[in-house]
Parts: structure tokens; sequence; C-alpha cells
């Protein structure tokens, strides 16, 4: 029989989320320095984008204050998030070249469908639950 903690690191490699009772004395785990406690969602501002905003913080089981949306066509993303989520490949593009590679290793980064997938096509809107469980992840650890 494995002992707990092998059991929870297994678990956690093949990508399962465990689940702990609350203790009043937990200790919350140290940050990593300049890491701002958010995640940002970086992409055009329309329809979808306004329909994404509403459900994001739910899904990802935070308070709507923690996501920072910005539009692709910021001029200065905001650095050192907890995570990224890039909406289309045009948000990435921007998202890259304002990072350094250090950056892009300290944080996760979660690349979406276009728009316009993200509300028809039923293997994007799976594809999107996907990358969002590391992002939700990071979350809870900061």
């Amino acid at each position: 029989m494995l002992a707990e903690a092998q059991r929870l690191s297994l678990l956690q490699a093949m990508g399962i989320d465990t689940y702990c009772l609350r203790k009043a004395d937990a200790v919350v785990p140290a940050r990593a320095e300049g890491i701002v406690d958010a995640v940002v969602v970086i992409g055009k501002r329309n329809a979808i984008s306004l329909r994404l905003h509403a459900q994001l913080p739910r899904a990802l089981g935070v308070a709507a204050e923690r996501v920072q949306w910005c539009d692709v066509a910021a001029a200065h993303l905001p650095e050192n998030a907890a995570a990224y989520v890039v909406i289309g490949t045009e948000a990435a593009r921007a998202l890259g070249v304002q990072l350094s590679t250090m950056q892009q290793n300290a944080t996760v980064i979660a690349a979406t469908a276009e728009p316009p997938a993200l509300l028809s096509d039923g293997a994007a809107k799976r594809a999107l639950w996907q990358i969002l469980k590391p992002v939700a992840r990071r979350l809870r650890e900061n």
C-alpha cells in the first residue's frame, strides 16, 4: 500500500485534483517573489469575451477581483501575474512579445481557441476547460 504522500503525488501527476477538509490553522504557502495574486485574461473586447468575463471567476473558483482583463491592443500588459489566459492567437503573440523567457517559465500560460470557436465548437469548450485546470491550481497555491 502506498504512503499518503506518494498517493497524493501520483494523483497530482495524473492531473487529478484532491480535496481535503479546511483547517483553521492551515499554513498559507509562500508566494514567489514579485508574483501578483491574480490571473490576467488577454483578448479582444466583444460579446463573447463579455460572456467569458461573467463565467471565468466562477469556473476558476476565485473572486472576480482576482481576474484582471486586458485588451490585446493595450500597450503594456501586466507582468508577474500568477497565471495568464490568452484568448486567440493574436493575444498569445502579444503576451509572448512582452514577457521574457524567465517570466514565461515562472507562470502558467493558458492559450485558448479563437473567440467564435469558444461559443460554437464543443471540442474548443472542452479544451478551454482542460487548460483552465492548471490555472485554477496555481491560483489555489497563491
